[in-house]
């Protein structure tokens, strides 16, 4: 089964926030970042339910996965929930960052 994948605005500015931070701290790796991000996103179209439930899933209504991409000390998660046939990518964190639970 395929599942249709849906960026929020929330993610989105994830995404253009970090791209930023690395075009201006290591320019050489932001366009790597932007395309592992992508293909780690992409990848949820397929089983989803394969990525596991994340800390953050306590604080909201609904279930929320985490999927992981990067390398040693630049791992980032990307927060999704899953209802029926569609995927809500809902943030996109470094690993180093803090939980989102932590600031409810």
């Amino acid at each position: 089964m395929k599942y249709e994948v849906t960026i929020t605005p929330s993610a989105k500015a994830d995404i253009f926030e970090i791209r930023a931070w690395l075009l201006e701290e290591y320019p050489d790796s932001a366009d790597k970042w932007l395309w592992e991000c992508s293909k780690g996103v992409t990848s949820l179209n397929e089983f989803p339910q394969r990525c596991k439930i994340s800390e953050e899933s306590l604080a909201f209504d609904v279930e929320v996965r985490e999927l992981l991409f990067g390398t040693r000390r630049n791992v980032y998660r990307i927060l999704f929930s899953v209802s029926k046939n569609k995927v809500f990518i809902l943030r996109v964190r470094s690993t180093r960052q803090q939980r989102l639970i932590d600031k409810l």
